[in-house]
C-alpha cells in the first residue's frame, strides 16, 4: 500500500510553488516584516518555525484561490500571511500541549528555547494577526477570522477533552478533525475567493472547498502515523495513541478488533506505552487495515473538493486546485 502512495509524488505542491513564486516571495517578505520586534526571542522563535520546512499549503491555497478568479491586486498577501502566522501560532502550542520535542524532523520551538517562550511567541503571533486585520479594514474578513481563531481554539480544547476517548465515533473524530485542523484551510481558500471580490455563494463553496481538502489531508497524516515510519515521516511516528488521540484507524481497527481494543484500555489506564505496545498497536491496526479505511475516506473528502470548484474559471488554476485535493489524500508524508 505505501509503495502506491509514495510513487504518486508531489508533482501538484511543487508545480503550485513554481507557480505562485512570485506572490511567495511577497509572503515571505510580508512574513519577515511582521516578525520584527525589539524583543529578539520573537522574531527568532518566529523565524525557527516558519522557515521549518512547511509545505506553506495555507498561504498557497488563499493565493491559488485568488488567482483562480485572476485577481490582479495584492491584498491578499498579507491576509496569507494571518492565515499562516495563526497557523504557526497553533503549532507552538500543540507542541506544549503534547510535550513534542520535535518538528518536522528538528527539535521544536519549546526543546529549543522552553515551553514558556514558545507559548508567549504563539501568543504574540495571534495578537500581529489581529493587528494585519484591522490594517486591511474590511469588517468581514475581521469576522471571518476571527470566528476561525475561536473555532480553532475550541478544537484544540475539544481534542483534549477527547483524550482517550475509548468510545470514539467516526463522526466525533471527524468534528476534531474540521475544527482543529480543516477551519484553517477552509480560511484560506475563503480568503482568496473574497480577497478577489466573489459573491457569497462561490466564497462559501470555495470555503467548503478549503474544509473538504483540510480533512483529507489530516485524515492522511493519521492513516500514516499507523503506515510508514519515522525516517520516511521526518519525525515520530505511532505517536497518537500514546498522546491519547483516538484516530480514525484507531477507531476502525478497534470495531474488528476486541484484544486490540482491550490493549488499548489498559494503555489509557496506565496513561502511556509499556515495551512493544507501540509496534503491537500498529500491526493490529494493519492487520484490520485501519490506514487503508482511513485512507478511502480522505478520498471521499477530495472528491468532494473538487465537486465543489466553480465553472468558468481559469482552467490551469483550476486543475491544480483539484490535483492538490487528491494530493492531499495520497501524500507520501
Amino acid at each position: 500500500m505505501l509503495s502506491a502512495v509514495t510513487d504518486l509524488k508531489t508533482s501538484p505542491l511543487e508545480r503550485a510553488v513554481d507557480l505562485c513564486r512570485s506572490d511567495m516571495e511577497l509572503v515571505d517578505a510580508c512574513i519577515h516584516e511582521n516578525l520584527q520586534s525589539d524583543i529578539m526571542m520573537i522574531p527568532a522563535i518566529g523565524h525557527y518555525i516558519v522557515n521549518s520546512g512547511g509545505k506553506r499549503l495555507r498561504p498557497l491555497l488563499c493565493l491559488l484561490t485568488a488567482r483562480l478568479f485572476n485577481y490582479q491586486g495584492t491584498r491578499h498577501i498579507p491576509l496569507s500571511v494571518v492565515v499562516e502566522f495563526i497557523h504557526t501560532a497553533s503549532l507552538l502550542h500543540d507542541d506544549v500541549v503534547d510535550s513534542s520535542d520535535q518538528r518536522r524532523g528538528n527539535p521544536s520551538a519549546n526543546g529549543v528555547w522552553g515551553n514558556q517562550a514558545s507559548v508567549l511567541v504563539g501568543d504574540y503571533l495571534f495578537s500581529r494577526s489581529f493587528q494585519m486585520m484591522v490594517a486591511d479594514g474590511d469588517m468581514a474578513m475581521l469576522k471571518l477570522m476571527s470566528d476561525v481563531t475561536n473555532a480553532l481554539a475550541e478544537g484544540e480544547v475539544l481534542q483534549l477533552s477527547r483524550t482517550f476517548h475509548l468510545e470514539m465515533t467516526e463522526a466525533e473524530c471527524l468534528e476534531v478533525i474540521e475544527r482543529k485542523t480543516a477551519v484553517l484551510f477552509k480560511a484560506a481558500s475563503e480568503v482568496g475567493a473574497h480577497a478577489a471580490g466573489q459573491d457569497a455563494d462561490v466564497v462559501a463553496a470555495l470555503a467548503e472547498y478549503g474544509m473538504c481538502l483540510g480533512v483529507a489531508f489530516q485524515l492522511m497524516d493519521d492513516a500514516l502515523d499507523y503506515l510508514v515510519e519515522a525516517e520516511q515521516a521526518g519525525k515520530p511516528v505511532g505517536h497518537d495513541l500514546e498522546e491519547g488521540k483516538i484516530t480514525m484507524p484507531l477507531i476502525h481497527a478497534m470495531k474488528h478488533d476486541a484484544e486490540l481494543a482491550k490493549r488499548v484500555e489498559e494503555i489509557s489506564e496506565r496513561d502511556g506505552y509499556l515495551e512493544g505496545d507501540r509496534e503491537w498497536i500498529r500491526e493490529r491496526v494493519a492487520a484490520q487495515d485501519g490506514s487503508g479505511f482511513t485512507m478511502a475516506r480522505a478520498r471521499d473528502y477530495a472528491e468532494r473538493a473538487k465537486s465543489l470548484l466553480p465553472e468558468h474559471t481559469d482552467p490551469e488554476i483550476k486543475s491544480l486546485l483539484a490535483e492538490l485535493a487528491d494530493f492531499s489524500a495520497c501524500r507520501p508524508y
